[in-house]
């Protein structure tokens, strides 16, 4: 709010002050200007009666005779020395003119009286010092409404800025996942339209996404009742070979690991994202697996090379198996030999690392891994290339833990996986925004 109320007073402000200074060119320009130059008159047709009444005078009784004369006047009248009065250049030249000279920082007018070294002068004059003086009540006054500004647009922006909080925590819960969010104003608010909309987009999108999982499940259903009929129909069979049976088998196995593939990738591009946490020794389970994985892949060397033991909070281990697996699995489509799983705990902040031997991934496609459906060697099919949902899924499952997964070069020559998530201790992990 401090920054919205800082923006909308200082502009309020300016165009205030524009208007006033407009104000007071005019006030300037007509006003001051006619007052100035009556004074002025004045000042001159009063001086120049002064000189006459001294013209006959020596020069000196004129001190004596300007305080014989009984003038009443509201100012002291006096003649002084020209060589008293430190004058500029341009003033000192309009006063041997025989103009007068205003001097504003004493409040007094001058003229030289002709012929003599001497000047008469007059003042201090009210006037001008009630002019100084409007100077600073102006400067007052203007201090007093920047103050006096500032509690009406406090006032008229709280209410506003309240329900703009609204909108801000209603979003922000929303895009967390809390779909049933909605927002509700009084008639009288002024972003009640803005509610009725917001209402109307979150609900638009809670019917697209129960519309796109009816669908991707409707879609499973049918597509495993005829699968299921042809494999029983396959065993059935006695005129296939026993290698067409194998292949077959094979490929409606690769469908049902597809649509598999597909619920999953589904239920984790979801909002708001379940996790089932439990406190598992971490590092001992790993281990377990990557020796699992070692027996059924003799072909291939898959090492924990690097393992920190410690504390690794709550994690849903069947989606960390599944990111171990599918990571493994990916450097196995495209290493030569080795594969090294690392697992690293660095204050609260764990890593698992997966690098492989093979021709890597060039740097301008490390991002596009992460998409769904992409396979980077157009060459390979389903059978050595898997169907492009391995990593898209790793990836879901890193913003579903606050975590991150990227793909970088491997010291071993071919491409580095690093998948990192925070650690949390016995609560459930934040959604991610």
């Amino acid at each position: 709010m401090k920054k919205l109320f800082v923006q909308f007073y200082l502009l309020l402000f300016v165009c205030f002050l524009v208007m006033t200074m407009l104000v007071g060119l005019v006030y300037k320009f007509t006003a001051e200007r006619a007052g100035r130059q009556s004074l002025d008159d004045l000042m001159k047709s009063s001086l120049y009666l002064m000189r006459s009444e001294l013209r006959e005078i020596p020069p000196r009784d004129w001190s004596k005779t300007l305080k014989e004369l009984d003038l009443n006047l509201s100012f002291d009248l006096r003649i002084e020395p020209l060589s008293k009065f430190h004058l500029a250049e341009d003033s000192m030249q309009h006063l041997r003119a025989g103009d007068i000279v205003a001097l504003d920082d004493q409040y007094t007018f001058i003229q030289r009286i002709p012929r003599s070294h001497y000047v008469l002068a007059v003042g201090p004059v009210p006037y001008l010092y009630f002019l100084h003086q409007m100077r600073l009540l102006d400067m007052a006054l203007m201090a007093f409404i920047a103050v006096s500004l500032a509690f009406p647009v406090f006032l008229w922006m709280r209410p506003h800025w309240e329900d703009m909080l609204k909108i801000e925590s209603a979003a922000q819960r929303f895009g967390e996942g809390h779909l049933s969010e909605r927002i509700h104003f009084d008639s009288t608010s002024g972003f009640e339209r803005l509610g009725v909309a917001f209402n109307q987009m979150a609900d638009n999108i809670n019917a697209l996404i129960a519309s796109k999982k009816q669908l991707i499940d409707g879609i499973a259903h049918e597509l495993r009742t005829p699968l299921v009929r042809l494999r029983y129909r396959l065993e059935m069979s006695e005129n296939l070979s026993e290698a067409e049976s194998q292949a077959l088998n094979r490929d409606i196995g690769q469908l049902e690991a597809l649509i598999q593939e597909l619920l999953t990738y589904a239920r984790l591009d979801r909002p708001q994202n379940e996790l089932t946490l439990t406190t598992p020794d971490f590092p001992a389970w790993i281990t377990t697996h990557i020796e699992d994985i070692q027996t059924v892949n003799p072909q291939r060397d898959v090492v924990l090379s690097e393992l920190t033991a410690g504390d690794y909070g709550s994690l849903d281990m069947r989606l960390m198996e599944r990111v171990l697996d599918n990571l493994v699995n990916n450097a196995m489509r495209y290493s030569n030999q080795r594969i090294q799983v690392s697992l690293l705990l660095q204050d609260s902040r764990a890593t698992l690392l997966v690098d492989d031997d093979g021709p890597g991934i060039a740097a301008d496609e490390r991002e596009r891994v992460f998409e769904p459906f992409v396979r980077l060697d157009p060459s390979r099919d389903r059978a050595t290339g898997g169907c492009g949902l391995g990593l898209a899924i790793v990836h879901s499952i890193a913003q579903a833990m606050s975590g991150s997964v990227s793909c970088d070069a491997s010291p071993l020559g071919g491409a580095r996986f690093c998948f990192s998530w925070p650690i949390y201790h016995n609560v459930a992990l934040p959604l991610p925004v």
